[in-house]
């Protein structure tokens, strides 16, 4: 029997602040998320392995034996001095400080959640100088650390477990070796490299491989592709926000933005939006022209094409794609009337007909996702699933949260990290690597706990310094607005009465048909790339990614803010779409570091940094001004499809369509569609803000690599959640180049 791993997110806190009614908060909303935990809310993982740590006696480790929580819990509430989070961008804006907060977030994390939009017309100031990292005192955020959302049910294991306690001088050498769990590899993490990592290398029969994950096992609700919205917020989401700033989510609840990011077997791709997209080529070849050798598109295309297994007419091309990989790549089945709509629309304007990943990029097209007969294909799913039960040399375990990687100090060498599960402190040891691929939100983070960083901020923490490096650094993510909407009549629209959405889930349930609307993401699955007149000079790449998502009109427009924090029902049933365009080549660039308050187990501090140079809100723009057009087009005009000219609350002093209008909607309701990269950069030597070099080796560190998003130094044109997987398939062949001569 499956066990129950999946808690729905909680929006208990901020419904009662709606000023409208929303579905989501009504009790049909809580009934469907209520109907996913019981009717999906279990892992089938689960009860295939035994749990090691079930029976284990003794006494717990280090503090945790005397009953201390996972971190500090204080009392809810916004540092009135604004000190405490650093570098916090200047502000013309009326904060009411004195509103109760709410904290929603998980139990190990930081919360910045509840006061309503408060705020004043402002005049836009977007070029700003940059800012330096510094000791920073308590961050705005505070501690929930008996969040029920974060209790996981008790996790499936891999075989082996030692529980870290004191050695006697008495106890003899030789017991002392027998007790040291070692392995040949270490992978921290099992998102979208990580998996493939563990994958890879336990292909060597010889090589002992451990493959360690933050979360639990995946529960069966991310197979469901509509079901993506209920995934965020969960307890299979960090729950990260980004910290104040001037220029972005003015508008959202506590003027900051959720960074979704999964923390479950799979991890990102487990979550995501199933996109299959690789980028564009010029942006590997701007890799390697940076100085990371063996970058190039045709280096790395092998890579991508080895992982893949194409079920499309794309297959055919075989220069492109590949078709024996273990990650099912294919369109869903169900594609609503929309997306037609959209693909053709955008056709008439002169975007042709394209594969994105092959030879042209601008286009238009229905996306290819990571998805098999209407169902999610995590990378849990793909590659470490099939062989999980079958190669003895691989060892997962799971709600095992790294915080440090073990350092030989007079080596400069990793040789192991150390990890908590159900409260209790673990030491693990690894002969040749350890591989870190937590995610460009956590590698960052874990690097910086284990004394390799910037000194500044470390010796602020009175972390011992092994190496000075510009960790953090060099954070880039593809933003755009949740604000921009059209409106569909009656021929298009695929909005049902709430209570049927009820009905609908039951009946995927009994069927998990590939051709019912939960099978498939609604006009999220259609996307385009094109330019505006800032783009490069090279007319192959776009600067703008189009995306589109399903709305309530009506219930968005009254309450955009509790509309948008509460926003979990399905992507197949809307009166509206949403437009995302999206930066593809930010110039703007932030950073991340460590909560002093308590920096092993609350949220890093995340400074998106977004608009700081202007050139990327006169890109969006742009792209809105532009997208606008779409009007003229025979699809719309025939469907009656028209954009809603009513002004979002946040930016009534504005006229609608106004340049100001428009970056109003960017920096009120701003959003991503959570693509972090860059704060671990990949770099040659004399790069002075490189963390790893082209071999994904950490600098002054031996036998440490990073896999995963951070290591790209610009990230790429589209979805990163296929080019980390590429990294992955990479650094796999690296390390097996690395140690294939070795006996031991």
């Amino acid at each position: 029997m499956a066990s129950q791993t999946w808690t729905p997110p909680d929006i208990s806190e901020v419904c009662p602040d709606q000023i409208a009614p929303l579905t989501q908060c009504s009790q049909i909303g809580f009934m469907y998320l209520s109907l996913l935990a019981q009717l999906f809310g279990n892992s089938y993982d689960r009860q295939i392995y035994k749990n090691p740590y079930r029976d284990y006696g003794g006494s717990r480790s280090s503090d945790y034996a005397r009953g201390i929580p996972l971190g500090p819990v204080v009392d809810s509430g916004i540092d009135k001095s604004h000190t405490a989070v650093g570098p916090l961008l200047k502000m013309d804006f009326s904060i009411d400080h004195n509103s109760e907060i709410h904290s929603r977030e998980p139990a190990d994390s930081h919360a910045y959640s509840g006061s309503p939009f408060h705020s004043k017309p402002d005049v836009f100031d977007f070029q700003k100088p940059d800012f330096k990292f510094s000791s920073f005192d308590s961050p705005v955020f505070d501690f929930n650390y008996v969040s029920k959302r974060f209790a996981d049910a008790e996790a499936a294991d891999s075989k082996v477990s030692v529980r870290e306690k004191k050695v006697t001088k008495k106890e003899s050498r030789k017991k002392r070796e027998a007790r040291v769990e070692e392995y040949d590899f270490i992978v921290v993490g099992a998102g979208s490299a990580g998996c493939v990592v563990a994958n890879r290398l336990s292909e060597v029969k010889k090589w002992k491989v451990l493959l360690l994950e933050a979360g639990p096992e995946e529960p069966d609700v991310t197979s469901v592709p509509g079901f993506a919205p209920a995934l965020a917020r969960s307890n299979i989401d960090w729950n990260y926000r980004t910290q104040p700033e001037e220029l972005t989510c003015r508008a959202q609840r506590g003027q900051t933005c959720a960074w979704y990011s999964g923390r479950v077997m799979g991890g990102s791709s487990a979550i995501n939006y199933l996109v299959y997209m690789r980028g564009n080529k010029k942006d590997y070849d701007d890799w390697a022209a940076l100085g990371n050798s063996g970058w190039t598109y045709e280096e790395v295309l092998p890579y991508f094409k080895k992982s893949e297994n194409n079920r499309d007419i794309e297959a055919m091309d075989k220069k492109y794609h590949g078709v024996n990989g273990p990650l099912n790549v294919e369109r869903f089945s169900y594609v609503d009337d929309n997306v037609v709509m959209l693909v053709n629309a955008f056709n008439e304007t002169g975007l042709p007909l394209v594969d994105f990943n092959g030879q042209q990029q601008i286009g238009t097209m229905t996306a290819q996702t990571t998805s098999a007969n209407g169902k999610r294909v995590s990378t849990n799913t793909a590659f470490i699933k099939p062989i999980r039960k079958k190669r003895t040399n691989l060892t997962v375990r799971t709600n095992a949260r790294v915080t440090k990687i073990l350092i030989e100090r007079h080596k400069k060498m990793a040789n192991g990290v150390k990890y908590i599960k159900n409260n209790v402190w673990y030491k693990v040891y690894a002969r040749k690597e350890v591989i870190l691929s937590a995610g460009a939100l956590n590698s960052p983070k874990i690097l910086m706990l284990s004394g390799i960083g910037p000194k500044d901020v470390l010796e602020a923490l009175n972390i011992f310094v092994i190496k000075d490096l510009k960790v953090g650094h060099n954070l880039q993510d593809h933003v755009t607005t949740n604000a921009m909407l059209m409106s569909l009549t009656n021929k298009t629209s695929t909005t049902i009465p709430a209570n049927q959405i009820i009905n609908q889930v039951k009946e995927y349930y009994k069927t998990r048909n590939r051709n019912h609307p939960l099978s498939a993401t609604g006009p999220l699955q259609l996307t385009a790339f094109m330019r505006t007149k800032f783009a490069d000079k090279d007319e192959s790449l776009p600067d703008i990614q189009v995306h589109f998502d399903g709305r309530n009109s009506k219930e968005f427009y009254s309450d955009p803010t509790n509309y948008l924090e509460t926003n979990v029902l399905p992507f197949s049933y809307y009166d509206s779409i949403n437009v995302r365009p999206i930066l593809l080549v930010p110039e703007s660039k932030g950073y991340l570091t460590l909560n002093k308050t308590h920096p092993v187990f609350g949220q890093p501090l995340i400074y998106s940094r977004f608009f700081t140079v202007k050139k990327d809100m006169d890109t969006l723009v742009a792209a809105l001004k532009s997208i606008t057009e779409l009007e003229r087009t025979k699809s719309f005009r025939e469907n009656g499809v028209k954009f809603i000219r009513n002004t979002v609350s946040a930016c009534k002093p504005y006229k609608w369509g106004s340049y100001k209008y428009f970056a109003c909607l960017f920096t009120r309701y701003t959003s991503t569609i959570f693509h972090p990269s860059g704060t671990c950069k990949m770099g040659p030597s004399d790069d002075l803000e490189a963390v790893v070099n082209p071999k994904l080796e950490v600098y002054g560190i031996k036998h440490l690599r990073v896999a995963d998003a951070s290591i790209m130094p610009r990230i790429v044109r589209g979805n990163t959640n296929a080019p980390v997987i590429m990294i992955g398939e990479k650094i796999s062949d690296l390390i097996k180049d690395r140690w294939k001569d070795c006996t031991d």
